[in-house]
């Protein structure tokens, strides 16, 4: 992996080039855009890809899901084990704004659906007059998406970080008087809109102390607030889906670790 070539490094990193090269992942960065979107393209909001032999998901309360994203991959250039073709589908629980929840694992009060086979829009879905008119969408617009694949080293909140980085090279002050993980933080903190690579957390890595949660090796997808860009969960908060490396280069979607987080 040509981490040199792919990722430019700040001087102060210099020093642990060899620590952040072992640890960099593929990612891919996500650009949303106010833009009128078709039923199969990636996108932010909007109306959702929907077969018409198929319902819309509901949470297990029987409420309408949230549609939150979905990505084409024939229009990413993805990566193993992410697909290559079909579209994949996030919604969320109005229940995660009512009640402030934080994570969950059982697609009770989200979903992720998969779709190998795109097919032809005349078997589509196109009246979602059923849906609440007041529902709530951290997106105050559908967005259509653009994609750019980079790489990254591991993030500053991520759990893995101590694997690469010892605590004493992170307390050490630099010439500005700073430390490395000062410097660390305003570089390296992951909070973009992605697909793989390294998550972003507020507070902590949920999976730190956790042998269930760092099951969830892969982030999914990531969705951060952005006040320019009109995108707003909670209070300036995220939405991370989590899962499985080898379940998904199996193409399997059941085991999903959904996991939210506030300021």
């Amino acid at each position: 992996m040509d981490f040199l070539h792919s990722f430019p490094l700040p001087s102060q990193f210099e020093g642990i080039r060899t620590r952040l090269e072992a640890s960099s992942l593929k990612t891919i960065n996500i650009y949303p855009k106010i833009q009128q979107t078709g039923l199969t393209d990636s996108k932010f909001s909007g109306i959702p890809y929907l077969p018409k032999t198929m319902h819309y998901p509901k949470d297990i309360d029987g409420n309408h899901l949230i549609f939150l994203a979905q990505i084409n991959f024939e229009q990413v250039h993805s990566f193993h084990p992410f697909p290559s073709k079909g579209i994949l589908q996030f919604f969320i629980s109005p229940s995660f704004v009512t009640y402030q929840m934080g994570e969950e694992i059982f697609q009770q009060y989200f979903k992720v659906r998969y779709f190998p086979t795109i097919l032809p829009e005349k078997e589509l879905a196109t009246d979602f007059s059923f849906l609440p008119k007041t529902t709530y969408s951290p997106f105050k617009h559908p967005m259509a998406l653009r994609f750019i694949n980079s790489i990254e080293p591991v993030s500053a909140m991520d759990y893995r970080l101590k694997k690469y980085i010892g605590l004493g090279d992170l307390t050490k002050r630099l010439h500005d008087g700073r430390t490395l993980e000062e410097h660390y933080f305003e570089h390296f903190l992951g909070a973009e809109h992605k697909i793989g690579g390294y998550p972003y957390f507020i507070h902590y890595d949920t999976r730190s102390h956790s042998t269930l949660l760092k099951r969830y090796d892969t982030l999914l997808l990531q969705i951060v607030s952005d006040d320019e860009q009109n995108i707003m969960w909670g209070d300036s908060g995220i939405i991370k889906f989590f899962i499985n490396s080898k379940k998904l280069a199996q193409g399997d979607f059941t085991d999903i670790y959904l996991q939210t987080e506030q300021y």
